[in-house]
């Protein structure tokens, strides 16, 4: 397929597409597919055949898995011009260990798994570039799963708010949450009421205020020892 212009700059900006060249790359995004989905749209599921990886132009997705009683728990969601599922291309499994939905309406590519690990194949900086991506991943979950074993609800909450201020980098201390409380609440694998519960004892002790989805926070100090 060819590549519309802001799409390649897009592409070209990450560092699993940066080290091909334009030959590589065109060999690449041969096989790949532009799909628009809309909330609640489904990219994958849980035990599905996983033969294709993802890079997200604009828009969010969820990655999550159903506990056995039915409930979802959601380990990630993910945003514009990120990747996600490239892990599979190193695994011993053929199929997806978890599923994937948009959580808004998205546009993103659905590229190979087989174009891509034969580019790997010959070029160097590509498999760094990919191994030093799973690294991170690997190092968040680790950080996550200390978090939700040895931290209670609060904790992890104030965490999150914390790490929402400092990743969006936004002017001042306002930030917009990135999704629904449900799904905020299911990846910090506590329940919706719980959430909802610490945010209004923020607010009442004047360390956030909160407006739909915009949170500002008041002080700083306070919150990082509200625990």
């Amino acid at each position: 397929m060819v590549l519309h212009r802001v799409h390649h700059q897009i592409l070209r900006s990450h560092h699993l597409f940066e080290p091909l060249n334009e030959e590589q790359l065109d060999e690449l995004m041969s096989t790949s597919h532009l799909l628009s989905i809309d909330k609640g749209e489904p990219l994958f599921r849980q035990g599905e055949p996983s033969d294709s990886f993802y890079f997200i132009i604009a828009g969010a997705v969820k990655i999550y898995r159903l506990t056995p009683d039915g409930q979802e728990k959601v380990f990630e969601v993910i945003g514009d011009r990120q990747t996600f599922a490239e892990a599979m291309m190193l695994m011993d499994t053929p199929n997806y260990v978890a599923s994937a939905e948009a959580i808004c309406p998205t546009q993103l590519y659905r590229l190979s798994n087989n174009t891509y690990m034969r580019l790997l194949q010959s070029n160097s900086r590509l498999t760094f570039a990919l191994l030093g991506k799973l690294c991170v991943r690997l190092h968040q979950r680790v950080n996550e799963i200390e978090t939700l074993s040895l931290k209670n609800a609060t904790h992890r909450v104030v965490r999150y708010l914390l790490t929402q201020l400092v990743r969006q980098q936004t002017v001042g201390s306002q930030f917009e949450l990135p999704m629904a409380k449900q799904l905020i609440a299911g990846h910090l694998s506590i329940q919706p009421e719980t959430f909802s519960r610490i945010i209004r004892r923020l607010i009442d002790e004047n360390i956030i205020t909160q407006d739909g989805r915009q949170i500002a926070i008041l002080d700083r100090l306070r919150l990082e020892q509200f625990e």
